[in-house]
């Protein structure tokens, strides 16, 4: 009877699952609305609340729960079909479920499913967002979205620094630590502000969208600057000179709009942080010139790669299972939290097949997507260089950092770009003319 009840408890909630992501089953653009919504909320927030329901749920957990079900309902259906080399997505996920069914057999729901959380997250929503084909006007929307975000989070910052400068940081505490930290906000949200840069910065060279999204990149530059992540500024100046390297027209005008922004930067700094200047200067130099953390990383690196007691071959294949930890020593400490870089944990966790699979999607995504021929190039929005240049900077930035949920819309957007093809022309109806009427 309790067998039973259990199964009827499992299929009321499965149920549930479904009806409640009916909405998502052909809208990505309300699917992205609803995550950016939450990751907003997060960005405030910083930390969000959890919900008690014998675990504890976040609001990311449940939502990308639906977008998984959302998915494969449209897979079951074959509504959705998988583009030009992503099948790399779904094998993925398969090594994802086995490593988190192994954590859970081992360690438990709570000790794999933390542990296990954010890779949920991401590749569920590379997933379900590479799962559509996009109109060039989907990809306007999308665009829209980023920049609108971007401004909101501009807003966040500019908050923060006004209340800490002024001494209300009771409510808005800041990332880092110390009184000349100025990071409000966390180094995934600056990748963020990074993508809307480029946005922007491909709409000005275009002369596409609207005044404010051409030129909102002369404000997201300077603020990327002053939140001082090194691996958001390596990011930024490796997405210049792949530009500078595959596109004619960013040459020609790079030079012009970086001075302009750095103009705006200048005075935007002089008048918020004139009287702390002193404080900024010697933070940024800090910030550019202090080699600690990353060597800390090196030797963490190192040590669970090469010296990690819990590998073994059969691991090394197909990934440990979630829950393993992350213990390793470094500097005569032992520490057990995250390897901050996603190649390092996709090892681990998926194995040799999990990062071979996630180097290849992004190699040749990057390849297909600026090799585009410009006939199909053009119904991309705003450039299907731009969708290339997001998988480059992703690229990067996992070298030092996981895997952001919010990433998963505008990589899943690229990777359903591999199948871009130029549209066929509606057929043309004929004029006919009409017979005359014959005389009464």
């Amino acid at each position: 009877m309790d067998l039973i009840l259990k199964l009827g408890g499992l299929l009321c909630i499965g149920g549930m699952a479904v009806v409640a992501s009916v909405p998502f089953f052909r809208r990505p653009l309300g699917a992205a609305v609803a995550v950016l919504v939450v990751y907003l909320f997060e960005v405030w927030l910083y930390d969000l609340p959890p919900i008690q329901l014998g675990v504890l749920l976040y609001p990311p957990d449940i939502l990308f729960g639906l977008l998984l079900v959302a998915t494969l309902v449209r897979y079951g259906s074959g509504t959705a079909k998988l583009p030009i080399t992503g099948w790399c997505i779904p094998l993925l996920f398969v090594l994802f479920s086995v490593s988190l069914l192994r954590g859970i057999s081992a360690f438990g729901i709570q000790g794999a499913g933390v542990e296990g959380r954010n890779s949920f997250y991401f590749i569920v929503g590379l997933l379900y967002f590479s799962s559509f084909n996009y109109t060039r006007k989907n990809l306007r929307s999308i665009i829209r979205l980023l920049l609108a975000c971007s401004t909101v989070m501009v807003a966040i910052a500019i908050i923060r620094w006004i209340a800490g400068f002024a001494g209300l940081d009771a409510s808005l505490k800041w990332v880092g630590s110390g009184d000349s930290d100025i990071r409000v906000l966390y180094a995934w949200q600056a990748l963020f502000l990074s993508l809307g840069f480029f946005a922007s910065l491909f709409l000005n060279i275009s002369r596409q969208g609207p005044i404010w999204q051409r030129n909102l990149f002369y404000v997201l530059g300077p603020i990327i600057l002053l939140l001082q992540h090194r691996t958001v500024w390596a990011v930024m100046i490796v997405g210049i000179l792949w530009l500078g390297l595959h596109d004619g027209r960013f040459r020609k005008k790079a030079i012009g709009a970086i001075i302009g922004m750095a103009i705006v930067g200048i005075v935007a700094g002089a008048f918020m942080f004139g009287h702390r200047s002193e404080i900024i200067a010697e933070s940024l130099q800090n910030s550019s010139t202090n080699d600690d953390t990353l060597m800390w990383r090196v030797e963490g690196w190192y040590e669970l790669i090469f010296n990690n007691p819990t590998r073994n071959t059969f691991d090394d294949i197909i990934g440990q299972p979630y829950g393993t930890g992350y213990e390793r020593i470094i500097s005569g400490g032992k520490i057990d939290y995250s390897p901050h870089n996603y190649y390092v944990e996709t090892f681990l966790r998926l194995g040799i097949i999990g990062l071979l699979l996630l180097l290849r999607l992004y190699a040749l995504g990057i390849q297909r997507l600026k090799s585009l021929p410009m006939q199909v190039n053009r119904y991309a929005y705003p450039d299907a260089r731009f969708w290339a240049l997001a998988l480059v900077l992703q690229f990067v930035y996992f070298c030092t950092y996981g895997a952001p949920y919010v990433q998963s819309i505008f990589i899943g957007v690229a990777i359903a770009g591999f199948r871009l093809k130029r549209p066929r022309p509606a057929p043309q109806k004929l004029d006919v003319p009409e017979a005359p009427c014959s005389p009464a």
